[in-house]
């Protein structure tokens, strides 16, 4: 995977805590447990479960792209073996396989996996354990409370001590967790979106999603409203899947000038994906450590489109899609930052849905996102109406959006409820009458007739048998000598 773009650092205001530390030295123990889950996965999970290991207990990004991959084979039932996982993982096969050689020979037995996992979970804990007293250090040097940050540093050592440490949080009484105060997380989008949150827009193929999303990325580097919007100014990685260099490049030029801003905002990074084939899940490690090495944290992170990043995974499937969500997820909490995303509509007409139930594929699409907004065809033309739903605000009221070239722009003057009448997109009708008006007297083989079906009615293969069976059935035609000839039967 190709480094991040590296972008100029500049000031944030207080969007989340600051640079997590530098990753250790990769311990000989993550190589040697991964290689004994590819050895034997299915001695090793049990292990790993019991021990609460987690994807981030991995430091090394091949044992931790490994490891995802047999995870995700792992929740959809399939068996997790070199073969499944190399073809999970993808890329050139010699160097994946080279990988898995050297992981095997760090574990030449098995038979030693419950030691290696209790070293990699000793590791987790310690790695988590540093990470909230260096929290806690920062807390205290901006004058917070220290009864506070006494109590978050002790839950911390508390999670990380005991067999399924950081696993799960103790169940605790409500009395208990209302008494400890909880600072709103930092709004990235007025009224849309916090951080640590994950937002979709979604719309029909083609209707101009990314450019939305580019000056979303631009308004939130730049500290300028979006949609009538306010924005914290933070910075923004916007991973580009889709455009090739030149159209991002010329794209940007464009908003920039448009929204009358004086240069490319240098908040902004960009990291150029197109033709990877790779999921959000992959890419963490290298954005973790992009953010981590040039700082500040990012407030906004922008994959471009959802599509190109579920990798061999089924849109349709919830389980499938559940984990490329899980991973969005970890995408924020890793980072701290928010996520906004891009998806597209099902087939069809729209304007007889629910707006959360216009978006493609598989149910888990339109329920994990905090925030989702659609884009639906307004009776104008250029127009679209916007609707958002969010998790953590009251419904903003729709309004309407129309195409400025480069911009969307609020047009205040239309009502977002007018939306464009849909065909009902169902295909032409045919009769039995009409394949029987192209049969002549002496009649024609079978696929005479269908040539001359397809060219002057345009009917399938399969549209012109169902016809013809209809026709048989009322004694409209019969099979002659391999042809078929008009029968007695009455016409429709």
């Amino acid at each position: 995977m190709n480094e991040l773009l590296d972008g100029p650092a500049g000031n944030l205001v207080e969007f989340m805590p600051r640079k997590a530390p530098q990753r250790v030295q990769t311990s000989p123990a993550e190589r040697a447990l991964v290689g004994a889950l590819l050895q034997d996965a299915e001695a090793v999970w049990p292990l790993a479960d019991a021990a609460g290991i987690e994807s981030e207990a991995f430091t090394d990004s091949d044992c931790l792209r490994i490891w995802r991959a047999a995870a995700v084979l792992r929740h959809q039932g399939k068996p997790a073996d070199m073969v499944a996982i190399a073809e999970a993982i993808g890329g050139d096969a010699s160097d994946v396989m080279q990988t898995f050689a050297e992981l095997v020979e760090a574990c030449p037995t098995t038979a030693y996996a419950s030691w290696y996992v209790d070293q990699v979970a000793e590791s987790q804990r310690r790695r988590k354990l540093s990470d909230a007293a260096r929290m806690a250090a920062d807390a205290l040097a901006k004058g917070g409370a220290v009864d506070v940050v006494a109590d978050t540093l002790k839950a911390a050592a508390e999670a990380a001590s005991g067999p399924r440490a950081g696993k799960m949080p103790a169940i605790v009484s409500a009395v208990d967790f209302m008494a400890k105060p909880k600072p709103e997380p930092p709004i990235v989008i007025a009224g849309m979106l916090r951080a640590r949150q994950v937002g979709m827009m979604s719309a029909n193929s083609k209707v101009g999603k990314s450019w939305a999303l580019l000056a979303l990325s631009c308004a939130v580097a730049s500290g300028t409203e979006w949609f009538g919007k306010k924005t914290a100014q933070g910075r923004c990685l916007y991973i580009n899947a889709e455009l090739s260099e030149y159209d991002l490049d010329s794209r940007l030029s464009r908003i920039v000038e448009a929204m009358g801003l004086p240069e490319i905002p240098p908040l902004l990074d960009v990291w150029h994906v197109r033709g990877l084939h790779t999921t959000i899940g992959a890419i963490i490690p290298d954005i973790y450590r992009h953010q981590d090495r040039a700082g500040p944290p990012y407030a906004l992170i922008v994959p471009d489109p959802l599509y190109s990043f579920h990798g061999d995974r089924d849109e349709n499937s919830n389980s499938e899609m559940a984990v490329s969500m899980g991973e969005l997820s970890e995408l924020t909490e890793r980072t701290g930052a928010a996520c906004w995303i891009s998806h597209h509509f099902s087939k069809g007409g729209q304007t007889g849905k629910d707006h959360l139930d216009r978006g493609s594929g598989a149910g888990v699409l339109s329920r994990a996102p905090d925030t989702i907004m659609t884009l639906t065809a307004h009776e104008q033309e250029d127009c679209y109406s916007v609707e958002t739903t969010c998790r953590s605000f009251s419904r903003p009221d729709p309004f309407v959006i129309r195409w400025e070239y480069p911009l969307w722009i609020i047009d205040e003057s239309l009502n977002p409820e007018s939306l464009r009448k849909q065909s009902n997109g169902r295909a032409p009708q045919y009769s039995p009458a009409q394949i029987m008006a192209l049969l002549p007297q002496d009649g024609l083989p079978h696929h005479e007739w269908l040539a001359k079906a397809k060219a002057e009615l345009g009917v399938s293969k399969t549209t012109f048998n169902r016809l013809l069976n209809q026709a048989k059935a009322k004694g409209q035609t019969f099979v002659g000598f391999g042809r078929y000839m008009p029968g007695s039967g009455g016409a429709e």
